[in-house]
């Protein structure tokens, strides 16, 4: 489980833009689950009280960052990246979270090319189904453009 100060380490996002609580699961550089909790008090339910459905797909895109961030701190602790959301090829909404709810973020990387990669993307609440497709991230390790140090240079 990994909750909000470790997500901080990987994702550059913070309040009020970071829109995943915790992850439950994850298995770096593959899959991971993540929750989300709409308790009401935050910005985007001033005026109404659906989660808006660009906000749930930078949900999903969060837990994605976190997916592939974790892997790569695994194979370098000190190295940069950059994940940005790169699109949204196929997605269905069967309805749309509400305030007072708690959502479910499941994504698989399903494919990789170079620095795209596609994920299968699922939310859930209670259990049901809501929303589910595919979306594409890219993920840039040292972004900087300059080679990574050696081990004896980071001494």
């Amino acid at each position: 489980m990994m909750e909000s100060r470790e997500i901080q380490k990987i994702l550059p996002h913070r309040y009020p833009f970071l829109l995943v609580d915790r992850i439950l699961e994850i298995e770096p550089g593959k899959k991971g689950v993540g929750i989300k909790n709409l308790t009401g008090s935050e910005w985007f339910f001033r005026e109404h009280h659906l989660y808006p459905p660009t906000l749930l797909l930078e949900s999903l895109a969060q837990v994605g960052g976190i997916v592939l961030g974790s892997k790569a701190r695994e194979e370098n602790p000190q190295g940069q990246f950059i994940g940005l959301f790169a699109g949204v090829p196929d997605f269905k909404f069967l309805r749309y979270p509400t305030l007072g709810e708690q959502i479910t973020l499941k994504v698989e990387v399903t494919q990789s090319l170079a620095s795209l990669y596609r994920f299968a993307a699922e939310v859930f609440i209670s259990g049901e189904k809501i929303a589910g497709g595919q979306i594409l991230l890219s993920f840039i390790q040292n972004p900087s453009g300059k080679p990574e140090p050696s081990p004896a240079e980071k001494k």
